[in-house]
């Protein structure tokens, strides 16, 4: 057997690798990239070794059921087939002597590309010229401009006959009104502190006469009390304050009903809503027991307040309503004249 001599390989050239020179005078050397297998390679192959096992697959379940039927020949082709096998698995290169070829033809591949690189000469790039540079020009002689009329020369004051005198700027009058300073909003007027009376008191007052909206919660509450007890209700009191649950005025009506009373002593822009009348209905009828529940007000009450007392039978009394009740030009809540909502 002949052994093949395999031809020497030229040295590389020594020396810096050559750079590729990019416009603008910067430098960036080439880099190279590895071939990367694409999808579509990785799918075929995945493909193919399906087929493969599935093709195997199919040829093992076959030959078993004829050795199944045939035991005596497929016991004879077995002891065959074990030197076949052996023979091929000993002929078959190693993964390991796969590895070291693919990595030596790697590293060939590599060799070639730097030397092709290093032998191949750089691009010139075209450097940009110098800016022109302007033309020097002759300086001008001293009698190009000839000298004008002489400006007169001013002196104090500066009375040069065209210009009026100013007047000397006057002294800001420390007292004098900004006329630019912003207008100020009129402060509010302080409002009237609320009256604050006893139930002694109340029951010695002309009731008619009373200003229900300038008294505090407490006095507002002992007036409908006293307002009660003037027309009828003897054993009117107030039990008001912390745990009351809504219920600010019991009292007995002349025809022996049990009324309970809620008063909201409110501003006229503040308006009773559907939900305090909601929390009076939820404890008047179960808690107190109340045959005739009543709410009291300074203020007015809202559309769907009105529409909730009307459905659950309670009896509103807005701030007009409780003046011609003390004035006696209106009825009291349990007289006949008295309507729901």
């Amino acid at each position: 057997m002949i052994d093949e001599v395999a031809p020497e390989r030229e040295p590389l050239a020594e020396g810096p690798i050559p750079a590729r020179v990019v416009r603008g005078g910067s430098h960036r050397p080439r880099r190279m990239r590895r071939a990367r297998p694409t999808v579509r390679s990785g799918s075929l192959a995945v493909v193919l070794a399906a087929a493969i096992l599935t093709g195997l697959a199919l040829a093992f379940q076959g030959f078993a059921r004829w050795a199944g039927d045939h035991s005596g020949w497929a016991v004879l082709l077995g002891l065959a087939a074990v030197p076949v096998l052996y023979a091929l698995l000993r002929g078959m290169p190693h993964a390991r002597d796969l590895r070291r070829a693919a990595r030596a033809g790697m590293a060939e591949a590599e060799a070639d590309a730097l030397a092709a690189i290093r032998a191949a000469p750089p691009v010139p790039v075209d450097e940009p010229a110098d800016p022109p540079t302007r033309t020097q020009q002759p300086p001008l002689p001293a009698d190009a401009f000839p000298p004008g009329p002489e400006e007169p020369t001013l002196t104090a004051p500066f009375h040069d006959g065209r210009t009026a005198p100013l007047p000397d700027p006057e002294a800001p009058d420390p007292y004098a009104a900004d006329p630019y300073a912003p207008e100020r909003a009129p402060e509010p007027e302080p409002e009237a502190e609320a009256v604050s009376l006893t139930a002694a008191e109340l029951d010695g007052v002309d009731l008619a006469t009373l200003d229900f909206a300038a008294l505090d919660p407490d006095t507002f509450e002992e007036a409908v009390a006293a307002l009660c007890r003037r027309d009828g209700c003897a054993d009117a009191e107030t039990v008001g304050g912390a745990g009351d649950l809504g219920a600010d005025v019991l009292a007995t009506a002349p025809d022996g009903r049990r009324v309970v009373i809620q008063c909201k002593r409110y501003g006229p822009e503040n308006k009773v809503g559907s939900q305090d009348l909601q929390r009076f209905g939820g404890t008047c009828w179960s808690v107190h027991g109340a045959q005739l529940a009543v709410l009291v007000t300074t203020s007015e009450f809202t559309a769907p307040a009105e529409g909730y007392a009307d459905s659950c039978g309670i009896r509103c009394i807005n701030g007009t309503e409780l003046t011609a009740w003390a004035e006696g030009t209106g009825p009291a809540p349990w007289g006949p004249g008295a309507t729901l909502g």
